[in-house]
């Protein structure tokens, strides 16, 4: 019997995932992975000086929102896949239209302003410093939700690896608003999803390692 063949076998016998168990399970991780990471903000990068301002206006909420709706997509697609035979194509599709969303805001965004504010809005003031910065903070989180993760024994190890770099880099990057300044949806689209991808990447690598059976 050829492997992929095995694993389909071995999870069509695996008993009914108990309801709620798997996400129980991710969330109570995510809490001493989301205080290592808030600790990696607060020690290493800094608090924004203007924190307490920014969170009076809609712009830093904006941000939240749709990096906490990345790791929610991401943290919705890895409990699918921890269950043999779900599909992953809802989380997918609220993936894409989150990432649609951000684009289609980046773009009106940009062609609104005059030629000489582009640049700066799309670079801002951290370009460089942004996706490695959150890179690392998801690297913080990473061992705590592949670990968890792993009790899934997800049968599609790439894809399960990639969601879990996907929730592991909405929680650093939400973080990472607590530090960062840029506000614009055009930095955004770019650098955050850069530093993103990145982590995505990664861990669709480490995944398939460790996942696999």
């Amino acid at each position: 019997m050829k492997t992929d063949d095995l694993i389909q076998a071995l999870a069509v016998d695996l008993p009914a995932r108990g309801k709620g168990r798997i996400e129980r399970r991710l969330l109570l991780t995510l809490i001493p992975a989301g205080l290592l990471v808030l600790a990696g903000v607060g020690l290493w990068l800094g608090f924004r000086s203007d924190l307490s301002d920014a969170m009076l206006g809609p712009t830093f909420w904006a941000k939240a929102a749709f990096t906490t709706g990345l790791a929610a997509s991401g943290f919705w697609l890895l409990a699918r896949l921890g269950r043999p035979g779900a599909s992953a194509l809802a989380p997918l599709l609220v993936l894409a239209a989150l990432l649609l969303g951000v684009a289609g805001l980046a773009i009106h965004e940009l062609t609104s302003m005059p030629m000489p504010e582009r640049m700066p809005a799309l670079m801002g003031d951290s370009a460089r410093a942004c996706a490695p910065n959150i890179l690392l903070l998801s690297a913080l989180a990473a061992p705590f939700v592949f670990w968890s993760a792993k009790a899934f024994a997800p049968t599609r190890p790439t894809l399960a690896g990639a969601a879990a770099g996907l929730l592991t880099a909405g929680v650093a990057t939400t973080l990472y608003g607590l530090h960062c300044p840029e506000y614009t949806a055009s930095f955004v689209a770019v650098w955050y999803m850069i530093g993103i991808s990145l982590a995505v990447a990664a861990g669709a690598a480490i995944g398939r390692l460790v996942f696999r059976w």
